[in-house]
């Protein structure tokens, strides 16, 4: 790592490297572009307010930005997720480059330094109900956006899995099931979601109106959803949150419900079904169980609400 980044012996000091530079090699290394996007942002603001890479290796500027920020959480300013964001870029950060020895810190320093705050009140997930769920995909007319939302709904997709699909990725198993190949999800990670029963009829439906057919090797390139820009263009991620809002619209369902939103969906009505959550986290392709764990604390609450009446 200190190759890459041109760093000799004895020239570890932060101030032999150019800000930018380390910045820019970090970036690199992550996968998932909105992570990239939202991680640099919160990079920037963070080395600005503890003055450059320099600062970095000063417990306590790293401490009084971490205390700036609990201070805005305090005072409504930020969310605990931005917070928690923000420090977790951070501690990304500072861990790469602890390793490429330009930060001096130990990582027990670095989490202990730039721990995120204990979050006191749960903002629950926005979620649909089984029967919001029955009306947003009746409200689709279209076979391609009936599959689509039944994709999403029934085998928790990320709207960016989602979009670069290909028909390639639809499998048949040695029962007759019907499986998607998640390829290079978050984390570059492949996963094998097989597909609820309803789930699969869409597909199937959808892919022999195309005049398609699975598992034949001259349609596997071919994009599952394209574009309205060319027949073999994946459809954006920013054209299937436009969709969604159409289909609540017209499934008259007034909530904040984004393509992610329906992910959330799935996962709760996974655990709400009495499914494990190591195979929740499987399906969902989490890295850590820890993530899928936030579902459960949703679910209690729901449950909550339900027992005093709510």
């Amino acid at each position: 790592m200190a190759d890459v980044l041109m760093v000799r012996s004895g020239e570890t000091s932060p101030a032999l490297l150019d800000d930018e530079h380390v910045l820019g090699i970090w970036l690199d290394t992550l996968d998932s572009p909105n992570t990239r996007r939202a991680y640099e942002r919160s990079v920037r603001e963070a080395l600005e307010a503890v003055g450059g890479l320099a600062g970095c290796n000063d417990p306590q500027a790293l401490a009084s930005w971490r205390q700036h920020l609990v201070q805005r959480l305090d005072a409504g300013e930020l969310a605990p997720a931005s917070v928690c964001l923000r420090l977790a870029a951070l501690r990304s950060f500072l861990r790469f480059c602890r390793v490429a020895g330009v930060v001096r810190l130990s990582d027990e320093a670095i989490k202990l330094t730039l721990k995120s705050p204990r979050a006191l009140v749960l903002k629950p997930y926005n979620t649909l109900s089984e029967d919001e769920a029955s009306r947003l995909l009746q409200a689709a007319r279209r076979p391609r956006d009936r599959a689509l939302l039944a994709l999403l709904l029934g085998a928790g997709l990320r709207a960016s899995e989602a979009v670069r699909l290909t028909v390639g990725d639809l499998l048949v198993d040695a029962d007759g099931d019907l499986l998607v190949h998640v390829k290079a999800g978050k984390g570059r990670k492949d996963r094998i979601v097989p597909l609820p029963r309803g789930v699969a009829w869409e597909m199937q439906r959808y892919i022999a109106l195309q005049g398609w057919e699975i598992g034949d090797v001259r349609d596997a390139d071919r994009v599952l959803f394209p574009s309205r820009e060319g027949v073999n263009r994946p459809m954006t991620t920013a054209r299937l949150r436009q969709i969604v809002d159409e289909l609540l619209d017209a499934a008259s369902i007034h909530k904040a419900i984004s393509p992610h939103a329906l992910r959330h969906t799935y996962a709760i009505t996974l655990l709400r079904r009495g499914a494990h959550l190591p195979a929740v986290q499987k399906l969902l392709g989490h890295a850590s169980l820890a993530t899928t764990q936030r579902y459960i604390d949703h679910l209690e609450l729901k449950e909550l609400k339900a027992a005093v009446g709510l």
